[in-house]
């Protein structure tokens, strides 16, 4: 099943370079995946590669949960002024980051590394 991109991206790009069948497009204002070309990354890495490159881990899911397709940029970052664009980037970035509940399974693996690490430093 292919994947989608979801309103929980972040618009960070960084799964743009990561599929290797480029099955994302992107027009400058939206990005989405072609369903015609995403084979989920079979036969070249063990995971879906817009799934493990996505920070929020919930920006590319499965087709079946869907999605529309999502802006890259705001207005303020349509300005010609480099810095006032990379800050308003940089701005709206951290705010879905820390706006994105995070998954069980991150809390699940941060308690066991902290766990193995308490056990090596009382050895």
């Amino acid at each position: 099943m292919p994947y989608s991109i979801t309103q929980s991206c972040i618009g960070c790009q960084r799964c743009l370079s990561a599929c290797p069948t480029q099955a994302i497009q992107t027009n400058g204002v939206a990005f989405w995946i072609d369903i015609d070309r995403c084979n989920q990354c079979q036969g070249s890495h063990g995971v879906a590669q817009c799934w493990a490159t996505c920070p929020t881990n919930e920006g590319c899911i499965p087709l079946s949960t869907g999605a529309a397709a999502v802006r890259l940029s705001s207005i303020s970052e349509a300005s010609g002024d480099y810095w006032e664009s990379w800050f308003a980037t940089y701005t709206r970035m951290v705010g879905r980051i820390q706006g994105v509940p995070q998954s069980g399974y991150w809390h699940s693996w941060f308690d066991s590394y902290s766990q193995v690490v308490k056990r090596l430093q009382t050895t």
